[in-house]
């Protein structure tokens, strides 16, 4: 068995750190209040003279309430901080960096006295079997039989205090994170990167592209040469080692243990899909290597086969691993979603919806694979799924959705991907092509409702989510060429995961766009101009929803219509021949009439009759309504047509 070592304790922040930080604060906050009531007292001056008396400008001397008031709450902030560092670095870690000194101090004697005991019955036993000769006097066999006893009684016990041992440096490992996590979580009202507002109310930008890495991870810790990362850089590589540790400790942990801190974390799982998806791929291999496979794709033993039992989300919504074991793992955490009794009518009925979708095969037999899967912080599960082999297809696209949109709708959805990537295969098949094509349907991320529509946060959230979506599907195919596709607020969302990442989205096609910031459109056309993306808009004339959430003057934080950013391609969607869909002379598409994406029933107003006494009624009939994306569409057929010709223009064929 492994002995434990000293270096298997994990580090404990010095608690003079934490209560010299919290003294510092203190000093911060004491100076800052003083230096504003300073300018505060000498600048209620110009209030109390007639010099500086000037007409229109009476307002000027109460100029720094706000700054007053900001500088008294930053130093409430800061002395609430102070408290906490204080309390943690008087109580807890100094009990914390005391049990590691005892454990360290424990660990040698421990293990000398198990490795004593097992030399000692490794000699003892070859000398109890050289006894067991006939010619070998009676009294020394005895007395080798009873040494022999006696070994195996001692090491029996040096086990069981190795045992006792490394029970104790797990069970200090976990309180060691517990304590960094209640103390990170503590301090609320003290952090970096929050919003500054200027003198005139408008936010304050900062030049700072770089985060202050510390050359030691602890303190008294041996000394490593410096790192520069971006803010973004530093926030992705803790988060992930962060995630990657607390896998590691899943995959051993007691099963009660795992279960209640998964209990008390579930946005754990949903998070791992930030972890870098090159690092995902070599923590899953090393798992792999240490766990037995079953038959069927599973795992029967070891890490993996622990976390498919307990924690089966936090493996299947990594990027970057295999997509078979994703939606292995993810089907298995379905499963579990589905078992709950405690589950609203609601949200089960979405699960069920998702698992009728997973059954659903293709004409080529296959079924879609479950990309991601999670409960979001309020109950509602969200998914992605891939229609083809992304790991092997020459092209991937991505499809997302605009407002009031969920796994509510999971059955349209899944219908619009399933239809894009049979409709583009059969194309690629008629004009002679071998080239193959997935799609990934992106429905894990919130768009929210009518009230969020002019917001940017919904987007913004979504787009992380979706970069790292589109950084996976690189990551297990480096080759493919990536596309997406995007309707209403969801072109809002990937316009913005395409500014973020510069070349690696080839060809955009965005339907009824509720708009894109201004920044999105600068780096869009930035990107059009260097020919590392093309992007293609349209918007129905029959469309009177989509330009609502691009109204300025309503509030929206989004408010450019990506056809007027510098190189992007326009093309229609109110009826009209697509050349080159169906055949060389082309096939005719149908006019989106109305904002949908799929087809609806609508009723339509259609005339008036008269009612008693000579009043108007309205005559409404039912009219179907053709949506951006149904394969009856001239909007849906361009799409197809566009992802082909971008296939061969790749000289993918």
């Amino acid at each position: 068995m492994g002995s434990p070592s000293v270096d298997d304790l994990p580090q404990v922040v010095d608690p003079a750190v934490l209560t010299g930080l919290g003294e510092r604060l203190v000093a911060i906050a004491n100076g800052t209040q003083t230096s504003m009531s300073d300018v505060q007292n000498r600048w209620v001056v110009l209030g109390d003279t007639e010099v500086f008396h000037v007409t229109g400008a009476e307002a000027v001397p109460r100029m720094l309430d706000r700054p007053v008031a900001d500088a008294r709450s930053f130093s409430e902030a800061l002395i609430e901080a102070r408290n906490t560092l204080w309390e943690s670095g008087s109580s807890e870690f100094p009990d914390l960096k005391q049990r590691r000194e005892e454990l360290a101090s424990r660990i040698p004697s421990v293990v000398a006295a198990y490795d004593a005991a097992a030399d000692a019955s490794v000699r003892a036993n070859a000398t109890y079997r050289s006894t067991r000769g006939s010619d070998v006097d009676a009294s020394v066999a005895a007395d080798a039989s009873l040494a022999r006893l006696n070994a195996s009684t001692t090491l029996n016990s040096a086990e069981s205090a190795l045992d006792t041992l490394q029970a104790d440096i797990d069970r200090f490992r976990r309180d060691v994170e517990d304590a960094e996590d209640r103390l990170a979580s503590r301090l609320r009202n003290v952090s970096g990167g929050t919003e500054v507002i200027g003198a005139g109310g408008e936010p304050s930008r900062v030049s700072q592209l770089f985060w202050g890495f510390s050359e030691s991870a602890y303190p008294g810790a041996p000394s490593a040469a410096s790192v520069q990362r971006s803010l973004s850089e530093q926030l992705t590589y803790d988060l992930g080692r962060a995630a990657e540790r607390r896998i590691d400790w899943l995959a051993t942990a007691g099963e009660d243990d795992a279960q209640q801190w998964l209990d008390a974390h579930p946005d754990f799982v949903q998070s791992v899909a930030f972890v870098d998806p090159q690092r995902a791929g070599d923590l899953f291999a090393d798992l792999a290597a240490s766990s037995a496979a079953a038959p069927n794709g599973g795992w029967n033993t070891g890490p993996l086969g622990q976390l498919l039992a307990l924690a089966p989300l936090a493996v299947g919504n990594l990027n970057g691993i295999p997509v078979a074991q994703r939606g292995m793992f993810n089907r298995a955490g379905l499963a579990n979603a589905l078992a709950q009794g405690d589950t609203d009518e609601e949200t089960r009925t979405r699960l069920e919806d998702l698992q009728a979708v997973l059954e659903r095969r293709g004409r080529d037999g296959s079924s879609p694979a479950l990309l991601s899967f999670f409960l979001d912080s309020d109950g509602s599960p969200r998914a992605n799924l891939a229609f083809g082999d992304i790991e092997t297809a020459d092209q991937v696209t991505t499809l997302t959705h605009g407002i009031r949109t969920d796994l509510g709708s999971v059955v349209e959805w899944s219908h619009a991907g399933a239809n894009l990537q049979s409709a583009l295969t059969t194309e690629l098949t008629r004009t002679g092509s071998d080239a193959t094509t997935a799609v990934v349907l992106v429905m894990d991320w919130d768009s929210g409702g009518v009230p969020q529509v002019l917001n940017i946060d919904r987007p913004d959230a979504g787009a992380a989510r979706l970069s790292e979506t589109l950084k996976g599907i690189r990551a297990v195919n480096p080759s493919a060429q990536i596309d997406a596709g995007a309707h209403s607020l969801g072109t809002t969302m990937t316009g913005q995961a395409i500014a973020d990442n510069p070349g690696l989205v080839s060809h955009v096609w965005f339907f009824g766009s509720a708009g894109v910031t201004e920044q999105t459109g600068d780096a869009l056309a930035d990107q059009i101009g260097s020919g590392q993306t093309s992007v293609n808009a349209t918007h129905a004339d029959a469309d009177s929803i989509a330009e609502w959430g691009r109204k300025g003057w309503l509030g929206s934080a989004h408010p450019e219509d990506p056809r007027e950013v510098p190189g992007v391609s326009s093309f229609s969607s109110n009826g009209g021949v697509v050349p080159g869909f169906g055949s060389a002379q082309g096939e005719f598409g149908e006019g989106t009439d109305s904002h949908d994406t799929a087809n609806s029933e609508k009723d339509v107003l259609v005339g008036w009759t008269v009612g008693p006494g000579g009043a108007p009624i309205p005559r409404y009939e039912s009219v179907e309504q053709t949506g951006y994306l149904d394969p009856s569409a001239q909007s849906f057929k361009q799409f197809v047509v566009g992802l082909r010709e971008a296939l061969e223009t790749a000289g993918a064929n």
